[in-house]
């Protein structure tokens, strides 16, 4: 039985800024609805508390789940408060969705209940960028020192190996952290298959496509910018850009100011289906931003074969796999000048078709169904010590590592490892041979656990960041990147 199954019937709340209809809604609320509406499908009473915006109801039904919205931009946090309140009795977990500034929840929850705070990027270095002062400085406080507190202890969920590194640098959190990365709302296309439309990549027109909420910390600018040096290095260069945001304006009149108008298309906020044909028949999508928690836009990017061009900051370094989706430039390097590299080297038809397979592969090992699922383990498992009202023998570590060993009676140790592993662990079997991935340990304390299963590893090493995203015991694409001639 799979944690999501396992969750059937229990009483669970997101908390979230912001809902998909927001006009500002990001990355972040598309986590939130893609795995609120999984845990809703696996039989889970999921009820969904975020801020009321403009024209929107105060409670409504979707995908099964129930939505109440309450509060503005910042009076969402009172409203919430006010409904865990309310409802003290009412929820067996809450998952406490923080975008800078989290709702605090365990000041508002029985000890029993299990809360997960989900942290998208560490915000300490935007605040100024987003508040007025002194706000800023209250927007700091709350994330580092005051949420250190009041999560001392509870599991904490992070969607890349960067913002794992952000929350203990930057923030000083000693929790258990778990990786659980974004999933794709775009579908990679089977192997072999290009669904893209005449025009693109295949064409003789160079096409550069960004999906992104149009707000001064993607410094999408920079890539207007760029523009009259790409047209002088590669005429006829296009840029779409898709999304809607208080820079919008700001960027129209750059693109007027610097003679590019007729180059660039703003289209505004567009549908799913029309998003997947702009990055479908771009040769490239970029995105400059100063630092990410994950790189949604980039894997939605990879789904349809289209690579990045991204800056080496948090969050995208671990979404693009240098030379195989895409191309990290040194933060302060010159945008201009590597993105018309990688344009140039897109003209070659070999080097195209070897990105555009390897951005799918990539792309595929991501998935919402297996977010749910990292999530839901996350959930379960500290349901699970609330109840016992205990600590887990393991203290927290941000080490994993990768196992395999054969063993003669293969299905006996399946039940033995469903049962003897956490939640959050992961393994898989070829055969008599079993690849395991462990998480929060290091190889001495690995090799420690297996011993006591009654194995001899045939291999135990650290696991890579990749290893950690994909979060799986089986074969990454690096490896078989390897293997293919």
């Amino acid at each position: 039985m799979t944690a999501l199954n396992e969750l059937a019937r229990a009483d669970i709340l997101f908390l979230n800024w912001r809902d998909p209809s927001h006009p500002r809604a990001g990355g972040a609320e598309v986590f939130c609805r893609e795995t609120a509406r999984r845990f809703s499908a696996a039989g889970a009473n999921v009820t969904v508390f975020t801020a009321r915006h403009p024209g929107s109801e105060a409670r409504s039904v979707s995908d099964g789940m129930l939505i109440l919205r309450g509060g503005g931009t910042y009076g969402v946090y009172a409203a919430a408060a006010r409904h865990l309140l309310r409802h003290r009795h009412t929820y067996d977990a809450v998952i406490d969705c923080q975008n800078g500034i989290p709702f605090f929840s365990p000041l508002f929850t029985p000890r029993w209940t299990a809360d997960v705070c989900v942290v998208h990027h560490v915000h300490q270095n935007q605040f100024d960028l987003l508040l007025p002062r002194p706000l800023n400085l209250v927007g700091r406080v709350l994330e580092k020192q005051v949420s250190r507190v009041v999560y001392h202890g509870r599991p904490v969920v992070v969607v890349s190996p960067s913002t794992l590194e952000g929350i203990r640098r930057e923030l000083g959190f000693r929790n258990p952290v778990y990786v659980v990365p974004n999933g794709s709302t775009l579908t990679a296309p089977a192997h072999g298959s290009d669904s893209r439309p005449p025009g693109g990549a295949h064409g003789r027109t160079p096409v550069i496509a960004v999906v992104s909420r149009l707000v001064p910390q993607k410094r999408l600018d920079l890539l207007v910018q760029a523009m009259p040096a790409l047209e002088h290095k590669m005429p006829g260069v296009r840029l779409d850009i898709a999304g809607d945001g208080s820079e919008l304006p700001r960027l129209r009149d750059l693109a007027t100011r610097l003679g590019v108008s007729d180059a660039v298309t703003f289209h505004g906020r567009v549908s799913e289906e029309r998003k997947e044909e702009l990055l479908a028949r771009a040769w490239l999508t970029v995105v400059p931003s100063l630092a990410e928690g994950w790189g949604l836009s980039v894997i939605e990017a990879n789904a349809v074969g289209t690579p990045a061009v991204v800056f080496d900051v948090p969050g995208l370094r671990d979404a693009v796999r240098p030379g195989h989706t895409g191309w990290l430039l040194p933060p302060e390097s010159d945008l201009a000048g590597g993105v018309a590299d990688a344009l140039a080297e897109l003209t070659d038809a070999a080097v195209r078709r070897r990105m555009t397979d390897r951005c799918r592969s990539w792309a595929a090992t991501f998935s919402w169904d297996d977010t749910a699922e990292r999530l839901a383990a996350v959930v379960l498992e500290d349901m699970s010590r609330t109840r016992r009202h205990r600590h887990s023998r393991r203290r927290p570590s941000d080490l994993s590592v990768i196992s395999s060993f054969r063993v003669t009676d293969a299905n006996a140790m399946e039940q033995v490892l469903r049962h003897a592993l956490r939640l959050t662990d992961a393994w898989n079997r070829c055969g008599d041979t079993f690849r395991v991935l462990l998480h929060g340990c290091d190889e001495v304390r690995a090799a420690g656990a297996l011993r006591r299963l009654g194995v001899r590893p045939s291999e135990l090493t650290l696991a890579s960041r990749q290893d950690i995203l994909v979060g799986t015991a089986g074969t990454t694409d690096r490896e078989s990147d390897r293997t293919k001639p």
